[in-house]
């Protein structure tokens, strides 16, 4: 925020030096960058009265002058100007002199005579003539009126004061403008601060007879104050304003633009104007633009809308980005006659979402932005009336357009003298407090321990709540000064830490993980909506219930992810890119789900293998060697999964008959769409149904006193049978031993019917399998009978029979 030193004398009496000054704003909060002089760069260059010109005697276009720079010997300069004379006074830059660009003069001989220095231009200082009228004369500037000899030019120019270049904090949106700045500056200087209170302009008629303002988003647009000028006289505006707008960084264009510039500096709220015979039917209508709707703004530039941007339009077309500029269709040009004026407030996060995505951030959108309020937008159209009418600008028309559904009440929060005392380590009286919040006009009234504030409109950082005793302890600290409280030690009780049993599990699930070969990922937590598609979702499953950000980096960034598969898959794809070749990831991340209320939160592991030497085996393996290792039971892999595995590589993992999660090779369009150049498989598991069956307690087990008998079983089965089937069978036979350990270890499907003598429709299955007993060596007859008892049990049960 740039506050000249000129502009801050008008509101504040300043007797300081601008460093004392910048110390003292430092300790309020507000530290000055920088003290920028008003003529930076330009140093070395006086005032000085010629007082004799020859000829140059080596030189046709060079001249001789004695001048009179104040000192006890004149001076002589060469020049090759031709619009002095003798009796001008004109400025003269000297020995190491600094002149706009860095340029740098010293004394030197021109065609054999000495020069002691150079007269200047506007150009050689960096002035216009809104600095010093006729100045641009194209030669050596003359002044128009008489100076001392030897005068500093800044002095002489009147350009000697300096520009405080001040950084704000985000939480001081009313410090954005000069009047929001020069009251923190007097309470900083302990001076009284003269408010302006701008001057309601009467006019004639009534602006709503003529025009008209709708608003169709009333959330994103909650006030929208408008005024009517005719009979507009566009020519420049007075140097007085042109001087204020160039020391804050902006360019003078004409009388009305530059009004409502100058109102964007003085009180921080941005305004536009209107041509009205632009606008269709005399009609705004502030709306939602449509989708791909096209805009050329005042910078010529053509901007394409999406529908969340808010749009200034009339009837028939878009007049202007809300927020950001203006458009090229209705701009004041000199033919304008009469004019709207806009002082409205919008959202600040759908400004900073369209100024993101049009790349476009404007003085108007960075303060729209970081927030503007309702009270403000009606008493900077008041300042922009006043103006119009000093100048003499138009004919202003009676009434203001007033649509508005934000809440203009004054708020009042109460706070506790004591607590704000507890949070500063101070012993401040209430009548103390009320002092010092006095001084930056927040007025409040001190009953028993109490604070009842009345929160002024521009103060939008003071929260009503639990928050409000911090706020006021904020404001009453640094307005009593820091340096005045003393400082103590940070304190606090301890106590002895301990972590909980769900973060116990998650280690011990992660450190599981990490010993099998896996590499844990963080992935975030944003989605684009193109994710699901491309993961090919049915419409109705549970995962397209997706919560939406308001205000998302991106339409890549835009939805909370409900699913952990795709960022394992960008994973993988990036990794394969940089030729890593193959790799093991796991996640545990949250995902969310866009309920009635309240979005619900749950927690998934995800893993994913993929490259080389890695298949659907592996990745069962990994997930059975962390089920061992958790103590779950009853694990089964039965036929089912997501769309986006393939259909015949792919299971439903459940625990006792409650459903963990599911496993897969990736679908080879999935693939494709997520740019993965390997094979890929990818299992999810819901977190919390993990922890349910995680062995609590564990059992111990003897070693086996008697050996186990191998033995396998090469069977020939439907096509359709499950292996998961098989192994119920075999485990579940009475065979009057233990049977354990059953796995399938091998699985043919014959090329041609009758191929290795398995029939059309079917196919092989070899399954290994242990026998045992506790009290007792096995016999031969025993695993002859419990073979053939299994052999049974699945001819009975599944109709298999044993492979010849």
């Amino acid at each position: 925020m740039k506050l000249p030193l000129k502009w801050l004398k008008e509101y504040v009496d300043f007797t300081v030096t601008p460093e004392e000054f910048s110390e003292r704003m430092l300790l309020r909060g507000f530290e000055v960058a920088e003290i920028i002089p008003e003529m930076d760069g330009i140093d070395g260059v006086y005032v000085c009265e010629i007082t004799a010109i020859e000829p140059h005697p080596n030189a046709d276009k060079l001249r001789v002058c004695m001048v009179d720079v104040g000192r006890a010997e004149p001076l002589q300069i060469v020049t090759n100007a031709v619009n002095v004379k003798v009796g001008d006074q004109v400025p003269v830059a000297l020995d190491n002199a600094t002149l706009t660009g860095g340029l740098v003069i010293h004394p030197t001989k021109m065609r054999g005579v000495a020069s002691a220095g150079m007269f200047c231009g506007n150009e050689e200082l960096g002035i216009t003539n809104v600095e010093y009228p006729g100045c641009e004369n194209g030669g050596v500037m003359v002044f128009a009126e008489p100076h001392p000899n030897g005068q500093r030019i800044q002095e002489a120019l009147d350009l000697d004061d300096c520009i405080f270049d001040i950084e704000l904090t985000p939480n001081r949106p009313d410090c954005q403008s000069i009047i929001g700045i020069c009251r923190e500056a007097a309470a900083a200087l302990g001076k009284p601060f003269s408010e302006p209170v701008p001057e309601v302009v009467t006019g004639y008629g009534d602006c709503r007879d003529v025009a008209q303002v709708t608003v169709e988003n009333p959330y994103l647009c909650p006030r929208y104050c408008a005024r009517v000028v005719t009979d507009l006289k566009i020519e420049p505006s007075p140097l007085w304003m042109q001087r204020k707008l160039r020391a804050v960084g902006m360019r003078p264009i004409n009388n009305i633009v530059d009004i409502t510039n100058l109102v964007l500096v003085e009180y921080g709220h941005p305004m536009h104007a209107f041509d009205l015979a632009c606008v269709a039917e005399n009609h705004i209508v502030v709306r939602n633009a449509k989708q791909d709707e096209v805009v050329y703004t005042l910078d010529g530039k053509e901007r394409v809308m999406s529908s969340d941007m808010l749009l200034i339009a009339d009837p028939v077309k878009g007049v202007g980005v809300a927020g950001v500029m203006g458009g090229l269709n209705s701009e004041i040009t000199p033919e304008t006659k009469a004019t709207l004026f806009e002082s409205a407030v919008f959202r600040p996060e759908n400004i900073r979402s369209t100024a993101r995505k049009l790349r476009h951030v404007t003085d108007s959108a960075a303060r729209f932005i970081k927030g503007v309020e309702p009270v403000n937008a009606e008493l900077a159209l008041n300042r922009a009336i006043e103006l119009v009418e000093e100048l003499h600008a138009g004919r202003v028309m009676g009434g203001m357009i007033d649509v508005c559904s934000a809440d203009l009440m004054e708020k009042e929060v109460d706070a506790s003298v004591s607590h704000i005392n507890e949070i500063l380590n101070t012993n401040l009286s209430s009548g103390k407090m009320v002092e010092l919040l006095g001084s930056i006009n927040i007025p409040a009234e001190a009953v028993c321990d109490t604070l009842r504030i009345k929160v002024p409109h521009f103060r939008t950082d003071i929260e009503k709540g639990i928050e409000t005793d911090w706020d006021i302890a904020e404001e009453v600290g640094r307005l009593y000064g820091y340096t005045n409280i003393a400082p103590t030690l940070m304190r606090g009780d301890t106590f002895r830490g301990r972590v909980g049993e769900s973060f116990r599990d998650e280690d011990r699930i992660k450190d599981t993980m990490a010993a099998l070969g896996c590499l844990e990922l963080y992935n975030y937590n944003f989605i684009s909506p193109a994710e699901l598609d491309s993961l090919m979702l049915e419409e109705d499953d549970e995962r397209r219930k997706t919560v939406r950000l308001m205000n998302p980096f991106g339409e890549d960034q835009s939805l909370m992810r409900t699913e952990l598969a795709g960022g394992l898959l960008r994973a993988a794809a990036l990794n394969l890119n940089r030729k890593t070749g193959f790799g093991r990831f796991f996640e545990v991340g949250n995902v969310h789900f866009d309920n009635a209320d309240l979005p619900e939160e749950r927690k998934l592991l995800g893993v994913i293998h993929f490259g080389q030497d890695e298949d659907f085996f592996t990745l069962k393996g990994t997930l059975e060697e962390l089920f061992e290792k958790l103590g779950l039971e009853d694990v089964r892999f039965e036929k089912g999964g997501s769309p986006y595995l393939h259909p015949t590589q792919k299971a439903v993992i459940t625990v006792s008959g409650e459903k963990l999660g599911e496993i897969g090779a990736v679908h080879p369009k999935v693939r494709r769409a997520f740019e993965v150049s390997a094979e890929a498989y990818i299992a999810e598991l819901d977190f919390a149904a993990l922890r349910r069956h995680i062995a609590r307690q564990k059992k111990y087990k003897p070693l086996p006193k008697y050996p186990a008998v191998q033995r396998d079983l090469a069977l020939i089965v439907d096509d359709g049978m499950e292996a998961q089937q098989v192994i119920d069978v075999i485990a579940s036979a009475k065979a009057r031993v233990l049977v354990e350990n059953v796995r399938v270890f091998d699985v043919y499907r014959p090329k041609l019917p009758g191929d290795k003598g398995i029939p059309f429709g079917k196919k092989s299955m070899a399954f290994t399998f242990q026998l045992r007993s506790d009290d007792h060596t096995l016999t031969d007859e025993e695993i002859g009978q419990a073979v053939n008892a299994i052999l049974k049990s699945l001819k009975f049960r599944l109709g298999a029979e044993l492979r010849a």
